[in-house]
């Protein structure tokens, strides 16, 4: 009888390693799907804003959540932000060109002031790369004006300055590897788990600026 209980626990472990196998495989291949979609909707450079704002929301709400369909999710949230989303992308393009321009010439100061010039503009970068970690979740969950949502990004982004430390070297990191060790192909799946992975960080934050859902609004799954 013990021989017939133990191998019928044995044969439920492996059923339940079994799916746990294919509900990874199922999600990687989910993360993959997404970051394709997202790779090919960057190329018009103005559409960057609105692609990673979807990354954001298909990969919470599927790959997280198990709501929807991957590419649905995604192009819905895309249709939804192509304007918004693209006006962002413009402001904070011309805003980082001219830091870096800016800084370019800091370079050639010579002196205290130049050094000084050079660190304001450097820390700038960084303050808008810290905003923008929070600014295209936001978009992808709250409806507001875009001046809002960039103030409330700056909140979040000192408020949780560890969180956005931690996501902005990984993110350095991750380019790094990208362009000067990794294959150029890991492009296609590498930014999706980095998206992936940072909704750990991210979604507890957004979670303090969301207000609880309603008791009979019966699939809240962003507040899950």
């Amino acid at each position: 009888m013990d021989g017939f209980d133990g191998r019928k626990k044995k044969k439920k472990n492996e059923v339940i390693a079994d799916n746990t196998l294919i509900k990874f495989l199922t999600k990687f291949g989910h993360v993959i799907m997404l970051n394709i979609a997202w790779f090919i909707c960057c190329i018009p450079v103005v559409t960057i804003g609105s692609a990673t704002t979807s990354l954001y929301y298909a990969m919470i709400k599927n790959v997280r959540r198990d709501r929807g369909y991957p590419m649905v999710e995604f192009f819905t949230s895309f249709k939804r932000t192509i304007f918004s989303g693209s006006a962002i992308t413009l402001v904070a393009g011309t805003w980082i060109f001219m830091l870096y321009h800016l800084k370019v010439i800091a370079k050639d100061i010579s002196g205290d002031m130049g050094i000084f010039m050079d660190g304001m503009y450097t820390a700038l970068m960084i303050v808008t790369a810290g905003i923008l970690v929070y600014l295209f979740p936001v978009l992808s969950r709250f409806v507001m004006k875009t001046t809002a949502m960039a103030k409330l990004s700056f909140v979040m982004a000192i408020r949780f300055l560890p969180y956005t430390v931690l996501i902005l070297v990984a993110a350095a990191i991750m380019a790094w590897l990208i362009f000067y060790h990794l294959p150029l192909p890991t492009v296609l799946f590498i930014p999706g788990v980095m998206c992936y992975a940072s909704t750990y960080l991210i979604e507890p934050v957004m979670k303090k600026y969301m207000p609880k859902p309603k008791e009979d609004e019966e699939d809240a799954w962003y507040y899950q």
